[in-house]
């Protein structure tokens, strides 16, 4: 279960992502800032996010260091999900602005995302 596919992907991974995200609801305010290319993981994404009680937005779609400094800092997430290709500039910026977590999630699902969401569907039996 560690890769997601198009098919069944939200039933099977936003109540996982979900808890995941949970851990970060006492953050004031906390955003879930996604910055994923594939339609059907930013949705799963939303529908984690609202699954634990916060707030999620897309990041700019052109990955340019610069827009991702602005949108950063004006956004203040708490959590940043973000392809694995970008994950050491994106990591770094959204550390700077007081990010709490930086998960990569690839067009397949692979990356930290779904590989920390699993150990909730093994603990609850999800």
């Amino acid at each position: 279960m560690r890769n997601g596919s198009e098919s069944g992907l939200s039933t099977t991974w936003e109540v996982p992502i979900g808890r995941l995200l949970a851990q970060f609801a006492d953050v004031p305010g906390a955003t879930v800032w996604v910055m994923l290319p594939s339609p059907a993981m930013r949705a799963v994404v939303h529908a984690a996010a609202r699954h634990a009680g916060l707030h999620a937005i897309d990041g700019p779609e052109v990955l340019r260091q610069e827009e991702v400094r602005d949108a950063l800092a004006q956004a203040s997430p708490a959590v940043v999900v973000c392809p694995p290709e970008v994950f050491g500039w994106v990591s770094k910026l959204a550390f700077l602005q007081g990010c709490r977590a930086v998960y990569t999630c690839g067009a397949d699902g692979a990356g930290t995302l779904l590989d920390r969401a699993a150990h909730f569907v093994r603990a609850t039996g999800t």
